[in-house]
């Protein structure tokens, strides 16, 4: 995931330049302040010193690094004052010009990286979203909305906070915090190295406090999954909730959840908020113990005050810029969790040859002989036996075959094999004798149209619904659809007619208004396959009569699939599949089922519908 970062390589090299002039102005500042220090407790006004004098020792430091530097900055040290009040004015002077320059630097460089990190959160959004997208349906099934949900919208925003804080203030912080500390060694290396002991015992206390709040942040983070999909549920169920009265019942769940989420933020919080106070705890310690060790040099040897004042000057600049590092390290803990959740999801499966290699996959023809299954089997991921075990079947092209059986019986699960919403664990789906799975998914989708149960509607015109995924289509085209599907009449009482905006799902539409419009839509698809999945249920007889009509008029070149629930469906079917516990009992017309099949006559009294 790193990698995405580097697409904005070269405002990330110009945030890094930024940063470093930023940091570079903040330790010549320090240099200077030991400057101004010096000028106050050395020089006296007869002294016969300069300001050149004080900068001598720093320069012999520069020469042992870069000769060049320091022959450059030598040529400049007769330039400066020798007068001790402008020597001071002078190096205020010069302090304030640093300062300017490493804010706009700061400016700078905070600037590029938030917008870094704004468009890489963007880029990780929609590669989740095409991830999503192309995932194997059973899969998405078993993670659940709410988890994809938080994971897109709110474990992306948990990791680039963090990356905002890493590439922005913690990069720069920790550049001012190494030009400190560079300083402080220019000025005395032995008091500067003896500060340094205590770092590796605050870096062992950061790690230790970063494992907590790793662990609490991904439990809090899959809790937020579950209290997202408690919300979820009671949005889409509120009816049922208000009917059923079980407001105090939802209530009383979503507050078990709230405070289970808030338990493990807790856990994460506690571990933050004690790790700041023990890491200041060991560094004022060590803040002690280098005061008394100069302290003891300066009253005890009589070594020169000015140094050591300059030391701890850096070294306390240093630690405050290194003071909030402690919190970046939280935060790089706690956006691990979700980078791990992200993770996760970026390397699941994908459909095969929905994606990237799909055109190695040959292109399904349009069908024109058979839909075959062959001693196929399919178990959910989450089950442990079949939902269909050994289904042998074969339609001719052109046939309307309704597949009945109880609940559970693996109608759904068969016919949803034939899009390859799932895939076959054993035998195989052909269409024109051509193994679906080894076919381009989107040539064999392109000649399927699917009605469900559920209403299926999106966010848009009357128009854009039932020409969903299809952008050059004419009105007429639309309006002859929705006719077909007897959706035209209400459609024209609407406010705007086809340019009417749907509510959420289409909410504002009976049942039955909804569903046409996405029979509609699958009629203008002109499928070579049309699946109804109990598609007519919410429907009217009235209406289910016209429609039936609709599509047997429509049905001439294509093969019907239809999970029927009512008698009329199933006697005009060409062949009646009867199912029962994932088996195929029998098939044949009604006529047939009805003289031979007990479980077939069962079914016409008590689960088919007459009307």
């Amino acid at each position: 995931m790193a990698s995405d970062l580097l697409r904005f390589k070269k405002s990330l090299i110009l945030a890094l330049v930024a940063a470093m002039i930023n940091a570079l102005c903040f330790g010549a500042g320090l240099g200077m302040m030991q400057a101004a220090i010096a000028l106050l407790t050395k020089f006296s006004r007869n002294s016969s010193e300069t300001l050149a004098h004080l900068f001598e020792p720093m320069l012999e430091r520069v020469a042992s690094v870069h000769e060049g530097l320091a022959a450059w900055l030598g040529e400049l040290m007769p330039y400066l004052p020798t007068d001790p009040f402008i020597a001071f004015c002078s190096v205020l002077g010069v302090i304030l010009v640093l300062t300017g320059i490493g804010n706009v630097a700061r400016f700078v460089h905070e600037w590029l990286t938030l917008t870094v990190v704004m468009r890489t959160a963007m880029f990780w959004r929609g590669k989740l979203m095409r991830k999503l997208l192309h995932s194997p349906f059973d899969q998405l099934l078993g993670n659940g909305r709410s988890e994809n949900l938080v994971r897109i919208l709110n474990d992306t925003n948990v990791l680039a906070a963090a990356l905002r804080i890493i590439f922005g203030r913690a990069a720069g912080e920790l550049l001012k915090a190494c030009a400190g500390l560079t300083t402080a060694f220019m000025i005395n290396w032995k008091l500067t190295l003896l500060a340094m002991v205590g770092a590796p015992i605050i870096g062992v206390l950061l790690r230790k406090f970063g494992k907590i709040i790793r662990k609490a942040t991904k439990l809090a983070l899959v809790q937020r999954a579950k209290l997202t999909a408690s919300i979820l549920e009671v949005l889409d169920g509120m009816s049922v909730v208000k009917v059923f009265g079980a407001e105090g019942y939802e209530r009383r769940r979503f507050s078990n959840l709230n405070r289970g989420l808030f338990q493990e933020e807790q856990r994460m919080r506690t571990a933050r908020v004690m790790s700041s106070p023990m890491v200041d705890m060991f560094a004022m310690t060590g803040v002690v113990l280098i005061g008394s060790v100069a302290a003891w040099l300066i009253f005890r040897q009589g070594e020169p005050a000015e140094e050591f004042i300059g030391v701890l000057v850096c070294l306390a600049a240093s630690a405050t810029a290194v003071k909030p590092l402690s919190n970046v390290n939280n935060q790089l803990y706690e956006s691990s969790a979700a980078a791990d959740r992200i993770s996760e999801m970026l390397e699941a499966d994908q459909e095969p040859s929905s994606h990237e290699d799909a055109r190695q996959y040959p292109l399904l023809k349009r069908h024109r002989q058979s839909v075959t299954f062959e001693k196929v089997s399919y178990t959910y991921p989450t089950q442990d036996r079949p939902a269909i075990e050994n289904i042998s079947l074969s339609i001719k092209h052109g046939m309307e075959v309704a597949i009945v059986g109880g609940n559970g019986s693996g109608k759904s699960t068969l016919l949803n094999l034939v899009s390859r919403l799932f895939t076959p664990s054993s035998g195989r789906v052909c269409i024109d004798g051509q193994d679906i799975a080894s076919v381009n998914l989107r040539s064999l989708r392109k000649q399927i149209a699917v009605v469900t149960q559920q209403s299926v509607l999106f966010e848009g015109t009357v128009a854009e619904n039932i020409a969903y995924n299809y952008r050059h289509l004419s009105p007429e085209q639309i309006v002859e659809a929705a006719k077909l599907a007897y959706a035209d009449e209400f459609i024209q009482e609407l406010p705007g007619g086809y340019d009417y905006q749907l509510a959420e799902s289409g909410h504002g539409l009976s049942g039955g208004q909804r569903q046409r419009l996405c029979i509609a839509r699958a009629i203008l698809r002109n499928p070579a396959i049309l699946v109804l999945d109990e598609a007519t249920s919410q429907i009217d007889a009235d209406s289910e009569a016209k429609i039936n009509e609709a599509l047997h008029e429509i049905r001439s070149g294509r093969t019907v699939l239809v999970i029927a629930h009512r008698l009329s469906t199933v006697i005009d079917a060409d062949l009646i599949v009867v199912m029962d516990n994932g088996h195929i009992l029998d098939q044949g017309t009604h006529q047939e089922l009805l003289g031979r099949c007990h479980a077939y006559q069962v079914l016409t009294q008590t689960q088919l519908y007459s009307s």
